[in-house]
């Protein structure tokens, strides 16, 4: 289940009844009768979007062209060129170019700006990400013609067929410190679990003995995705989830020897980690294995199913609540309404709660307890053990930096213009210790790219640089690597497991 999605493949039939004849007999009586022209298709999708808005808010429809690239993500694979891209000012500039895929076969470069996609032109068009992806996706073996230009201000016009590449859930493994291993997980898919036992076996080969697992920012996934890796990490028989329906009820547990279940144990949110990603937290709180950091989670405690509709589109209903190993349920109420409900992160921010731990008085809230006799809450998300606020005042100052993107694109110009630096280095480790980017950089944003930094800023623009050159050269893990020392959720982790010695 889409927390977790089941697909089922065939919408259920159930007798016409008058109500729903009269329905259908309306939109054919409109389409025959009103005086404009009109898309019965779109009116039958806004009956649809109106039936469901009286619903939780997690019982969403998805359009026909929506659909494929939904259910990619959670079945762990997409048809593509192998790229990832940002658009700034207009204009698509490649960020990522997998390697050995074909875009990289055929010699695109991360810095490249792709002017026309086939027949169409993409530069200056204010296109969203989505009509993108549209254009650079299709179908396997299909042909894509590109049109680019490469940092160095050189023309290319370039064919490439599209192949089938693994969508990573889990995107970052690194060590930030001997014996601490750091993963981070982007959504619980169909590859999940394997991914993490890779991750979590290349960890313990490099002398594994505490382990952070990063789900901030991750929407969720698969029920099963997430036991599966509590599975690896809690010993014992124990309720991880347990799911009640109108007609069902489901239970999870962990029952084998795992892979991580004695070493100590850290699980980073923040309010954007959500659904099956609260069920990680929460369990490992509940059970007491090991410690929350962050902010207060979401507060999605809904399980969907996925139903596939004649026309292809689909819709996802809210089919249970799913309850953690103490008995709690954490989904926020949502009595208020949809667009209440979608507020409510943006209400907590004005109210400072991130900055500063909740102080929200808990007299007559339900207690429950984990399994040391710790008291936790429900209906309202996870609540860390540990709390991290957000650093507004360094977000605000670093604002300049992050709308012009400019560690970014500096980067992708230094590197296309000293390509022998991909080989100079033959780890992370070295990497860290040996580059070191100084004022020639702040200089380079300033002359080729017209942004002057300013002083107060240089040592946060040059880390962000060395962190940019870090993921060119090494991925996702070698980023993190380098922001490691100033991840103040990561910091907190380590802060932690020093005092308890």
């Amino acid at each position: 289940m889409f927390l977790g999605t089941k697909f089922n493949k065939h919408f259920p039939s159930t007798p016409i009844n008058q109500a729903h004849a009269s329905l259908d007999q309306l939109i054919q009586l409109i389409d025959r009768e009103y005086a404009d022209a009109i898309q019965t298709e779109t009116l039958y999708q806004n009956g649809i979007e109106g039936i469901i808005s009286q619903l939780d808010p997690h019982t969403v429809y998805i359009p026909k062209e929506e659909l494929p690239r939904t259910n990619e993500e959670l079945e762990g694979h997409f048809f593509g060129i192998g790229i990832q891209f940002f658009v700034y000012q207009d204009t698509v500039i490649i960020s990522s170019v997998l390697k050995d895929g074909p875009a990289f076969d055929k010699g695109l470069f991360a810095g490249d700006k792709i002017i026309q996609i086939d027949d169409s032109l993409i530069a200056g068009q204010s296109l969203e990400n989505e009509a993108i992806i549209q254009r650079i996706r299709g179908k396997q073996n299909t042909q894509i013609k590109l049109v680019v230009i490469h940092p160095d201000g050189q023309k290319a016009n370039i064919q490439i067929t599209r192949n089938t590449f693994p969508v990573h859930s889990v995107h970052a493994v690194m060590m930030p410190e001997p014996g601490t291993g750091y993963l981070a997980i982007r959504m619980f898919s169909e590859n999940t679990h394997a991914e993490f036992c890779e991750a979590l076996n290349t960890l313990k080969k490099s002398g594994l003995k505490r382990l952070i697992i990063d789900v901030r920012d991750n929407p969720g996934g698969y029920m099963t995705a997430v036991a599966d890796i509590v599975d690896e990490l809690v010993a014992g028989e124990h309720i991880v989830v347990k799911t009640k329906g109108k007609n069902t009820e489901e239970v999870l547990k962990t029952s084998k020897i795992g892979l991580f279940e004695q070493g100590e144990l850290a699980i980073l949110i923040n309010e954007n980690a959500a659904s099956a990603s609260e069920i990680l937290a929460g369990s490992i709180q509940d059970l007491d294995r090991g410690i929350v950091i962050g902010r207060r989670s979401y507060g999605k405690g809904l399980v969907q199913e996925q139903f596939e509709l004649p026309d292809e589109s689909a819709i996802r209903i809210t089919v249970a609540r799913y309850y953690l190993p103490s008995g709690r349920c954490i989904q926020k109420p949502y009595e208020q309404g949809r667009n209440a409900y979608h507020e409510d992160l943006m209400e907590r921010f004005e109210k400072g709660e991130y900055m500063h731990a909740d102080t929200e008085k808990t007299a007559g809230k339900k207690q429950y307890f984990t399994l040391k006799k710790r008291i936790v809450y429900g209906n309202e998300g996870i609540h860390p053990d540990i709390f991290v606020g957000a650093d507004t005042l360094r977000m605000r100052s670093k604002l300049p930096l992050l709308q012009s993107r400019i560690a970014e694109r500096i980067a992708f110009y230094w590197l296309y213009q000293n390509k022998d630096q991909q080989k100079a280095y033959q780890n992370i480790e070295q990497f860290e210790s040996a580059f070191q980017p100084g004022q020639v950089i702040v200089e380079l944003a300033k002359n080729k790219f017209g942004i002057a930094i300013q002083p107060s800023l240089n040592q946060v623009f040059l880390l962000d640089f060395k962190s940019e050159i870090a993921g060119l050269l090494f991925g996702e893990s070698g980023s993190a690597k380098i922001k490691s020392p100033g991840d103040e959720f990561i910091q907190a982790a380590l802060k932690h497991w020093r005092a308890s010695k």
